[in-house]
């Protein structure tokens, strides 16, 4: 297993850090993403032949997410729609304030973290 490319993005989308020949565009294909602002995400495109094929592994982190501070305790980050030339990728995040009531977990922009790895 190699490792091939890795970045940090900005939550506005920006590269912060990233290999070369990666870009972002700051949207994801319409879908059914749960919570208010809809589909919030990140598409990754990778340059041509940076993998062999859409099975590549991609290991993603989030950072913490709030607006004035840290106040959203939970933090999820996932990929879908993965292929040999790009992924999407969406952060949800659910505020403490809510804990009493149940949990509104909702799509978010926050800086995240990727590596891809191929064999």
């Amino acid at each position: 297993m190699r490792q091939i490319a890795m970045g940090k993005i900005a939550a506005n989308g920006t590269i912060l850090k990233a290999t070369a020949g990666i870009s972002i565009s700051n949207g994801i294909s319409p879908g059914n993403i749960f919570g208010p602002g809809g589909d919030i995400g990140y598409t990754v495109k990778l340059s041509s032949g940076l993998v062999h094929d859409k099975n590549y592994i991609v290991q993603l982190t989030a950072e913490n997410y709030g607006e004035d501070g840290p106040d959203y305790v939970f933090t999820t980050i996932a990929l879908r729609y993965q292929t040999k030339k790009s992924f999407e990728v969406i952060i949800w995040a659910d505020r403490i304030q809510t804990l009493a009531s149940g949990y509104s977990i909702v799509p978010v922009k926050s800086d995240w973290h990727f590596v891809i790895y191929d064999i």
